[in-house]
C-alpha cells in the first residue's frame, strides 16, 4: 500500500496535478494523502460539490526590535511595530477545480497597517490546463512565476518576514501582472517547465516608503525603477524539478522580467534559483526532512537624474541573494537558518545590508493548520549599523492546496 501511494504522489508531482504542483506553497516538506474525504478540522478536501475549495489564512506577529521597526521592514506583510501585535495577513481564497481542463483561483487579503486594513484581490485568474502539447494558460491577475518565493502568499512563507532580495528587486508584495501567462511542460523524464507572462503591472497601492530613508540624498531615485502600471511587462521563467528517487529532489532554474519603469526608462531583473530537498520517508507522510533553497537576483535600470535635469541617466544595478536551510524533525518541529545579502547602490541611496536569522517553528498537526514560530534577526547595514529583532508568530491555515 505504501508503495502505491508513493507512486501516485510521484506521478502527481510530475503531471502538475492538484496534490503537489511545482509552485504549490508549503508543498515541499508536506506529504499528505488526498483521498477526497472532507476533514473539517483542517479544511483538507472540504469543498462545494467537489469543485470549489475554500481557504482561510491568518498570520500575526509580536516582538521587538532595537530601532523603529519601520526602518527595518521591507515587505508589505512584514511585522510593522515593535512591542505590539501586527496582523500580517488576513486572507480568504477559493480554488476552483471544475474539470480536467478548467480551474480558477481567487484570493482576497490584506495586512493591518496603522490601525487600518487595506484589502485587495491579490490574485484572480482562470487556468486552462492539460492542453494539447503540454501547455496550460492562466489569464487574469497572477503572482508571476519568477524564481520560487515570488509565487507564495504570506501563509506559505518559511520565515516571519520576506526575503530582502525579493523586496529590493520585485517590490513590497510579489511581482504581479494583469494579463496572460502560457506554460509549457517539456516531455522529459523530469519536470521541465517554461513560463512566459505578458501583461501590465497593477497599480502600486502599498507604497509605504520603505527602503529609501534619505529622500533627496540620492542622485537616482530607486523607487522610480519599479515597473509602471499600464505598461507592457514581460516575465519569463524556466524551472526544472528532478526526483532522483523518492527521497531526493533537486530544483533549479532561471528567470527574467522586463518592462518600462515609472521614469519612462527600462528596468530589467534577472534571477537564478536552486533547491535541494531530502525526505526521510520519501513521498510517504511523516519523517524528517531537509530543504536547502537559494535565490540570487540582479537588476539593471535607468531612472531620471535628480540632480541634473535633462541629463542622460547612467544605468544603475543592484544584486542580492539568500540561502535558507530548514531541517524538520519527526515531531512537527522545524529548525531553520537564513542568510541574506543585498549589495546596495550609493547613487540610489540603497544600503548594503546583511541579515542572519535563526528560527524554530512548531506545527500543531501534520496538515499544518496551526503553527507557532520564533525568529531572531541579526541585521547589519552600512547606513544604520547593527540592529536586532525578535519575533513570535502564530499562523492559522484552513484548507487544502491552492490552485497555482
Amino acid at each position: 500500500m505504501a508503495g502505491a501511494q508513493t507512486s501516485t504522489q510521484f506521478a502527481a508531482q510530475q503531471q502538475q496535478r492538484y496534490e503537489y504542483s511545482t509552485f504549490t506553497a508549503m508543498s515541499a516538506p508536506v506529504v499528505l494523502p488526498m483521498d477526497g474525504k472532507a476533514d473539517w478540522l483542517t479544511g483538507m478536501d472540504v469543498s462545494l460539490a467537489g469543485k470549489i475549495f475554500p481557504h482561510i489564512h491568518l498570520d500575526a506577529a509580536f516582538g521587538t526590535s532595537s530601532i523603529d521597526q519601520g526602518e527595518l521592514r521591507t515587505g508589505h506583510h512584514d511585522p510593522e511595530q515593535r512591542d505590539a501585535v501586527t496582523f500580517q495577513n488576513v486572507e480568504f481564497g477559493l480554488s476552483g477545480r471544475l474539470d480536467d481542463h478548467n480551474e480558477f483561483f481567487i484570493t482576497y487579503a490584506g495586512a493591518v497597517a496603522d490601525s487600518r486594513i487595506d484589502p485587495i484581490f491579490e490574485e484572480v485568474f482562470w487556468k486552462f490546463k492539460n492542453l494539447p502539447g503540454g501547455f496550460e494558460l492562466r489569464g487574469g491577475r497572477v503572482y508571476n512565476r519568477f524564481g520560487i518565493q515570488n509565487t507564495y502568499h504570506p501563509h506559505g512563507f518559511d520565515w516571519v518576514d520576506q526575503y530582502l532580495v525579493n523586496t529590493r528587486m520585485l517590490g513590497e508584495d510579489s511581482m504581479t501582472t494583469i494579463g496572460a501567462e502560457i506554460t509549457w511542460v517539456a516531455p522529459l523524464p523530469w519536470t521541465s517547465q517554461f513560463d512566459l507572462a505578458l501583461g501590465v503591472a497593477p497599480k502600486n497601492e502599498d507604497d509605504h516608503g520603505h527602503g529609501h530613508e534619505e529622500e533627496g540624498a540620492a542622485r537616482y531615485a530607486a523607487e522610480e525603477a519599479v515597473f509602471a502600471e499600464d505598461e507592457t511587462l514581460i516575465v519569463a521563467n524556466w524551472t526544472n524539478v528532478y526526483n532522483y528517487n523518492d527521497f531526493h529532489q533537486y530544483r533549479a532554474g532561471i528567470s527574467g522580467a522586463w518592462g518600462e519603469n515609472l521614469s519612462g526608462y527600462r528596468t530589467s531583473v534577472y534571477g537564478v534559483h536552486a533547491e535541494y530537498q531530502w525526505r526521510e520517508n520519501g513521498f510517504d507522510p511523516g519523517g524528517r526532512y531537509l530543504r536547502v533553497r537559494s535565490e540570487a537576483m540582479f537588476n539593471d535600470y535607468k531612472v531620471e537624474d535628480e540632480l541634473v535635469e535633462g541629463r542622460d541617466p547612467e544605468a544603475q544595478q543592484d544584486f542580492g541573494a539568500y540561502l535558507s536551510v530548514l531541517y524538520g524533525l519527526g515531531n512537527n518541529l522545524e529548525l531553520g537558518l537564513r542568510g541574506e545579502y543585498v549589495a546596495g547602490n550609493a547613487d540610489t541611496a540603497q544600503d548594503s545590508r546583511f541579515r542572519v536569522s535563526p528560527g524554530v517553528t512548531w506545527y500543531a498537526n501534520d496538515a499544518r493548520t496551526l503553527r507557532f514560530r520564533l525568529q531572531y534577526n541579526y541585521d547589519n547595514s552600512n547606513e544604520r549599523g547593527t540592529d536586532h529583532a525578535v519575533w513570535a508568530q502564530v499562523s492559522f491555515n484552513w484548507g487544502g492546496p491552492e490552485v497555482r
